[in-house]
């Protein structure tokens, strides 16, 4: 399976914008969804999946979608951008190719990375530097947002 983001519209059939109940209908719909086990309390908008994939939805006081964020997969799910596999090219690929095509920030010496003219956020919790190994070597999520998201 391969979601596709097209920022600021959405990811897949997730469109920010659209209700949060709709947007959790959808969520529901993704193969692979796995619902809560008994007791377990999940926030709104957000979803978990047999391939590890987790995505969570943020949405303003009137229940709207602002911000998808979508977390790295382990199975066979492809998150891409313009052809690009956020998640199955290294952190270093991903930032090359971005910085071909538009302008990044980068933060936190790597941690986060922004590209704001496409409203995208990517973020992992370690550099390779840091971890002395192949932890950090990927991006652990991608955010995309509305324009105006966190200003």
């Amino acid at each position: 399976m391969v979601i596709d983001l097209d920022p600021p519209r959405g990811a897949g059939d997730l469109a920010i914008g659209m209700p949060i109940e709709e947007a959790e209908r959808i969520l529901r719909e993704i193969s692979g969804f796995m619902p809560p086990a008994p007791g377990e309390a999940r926030n709104k908008g957000f979803a978990h999946y047999d391939s590890e994939l987790s995505i969570s939805l943020d949405f303003d006081s009137r229940g709207v979608v602002r911000a998808i964020e979508l977390f790295r997969p382990e199975g066979d799910v492809q998150i891409t951008f313009r052809g690009l596999s956020l998640f199955e090219e290294p952190a270093d690929v991903v930032i090359a190719r971005f910085s071909e095509m538009f302008r990044i920030e980068i933060e936190d010496e790597g941690l986060n990375v922004t590209v704001p003219d496409v409203f995208i956020g990517l973020w992992r919790s370690v550099t390779p530097e840091e971890s002395g190994g192949e932890e950090g070597r990927y991006f652990e999520s991608v955010l995309i947002a509305a324009p105006g998201y966190g200003a």
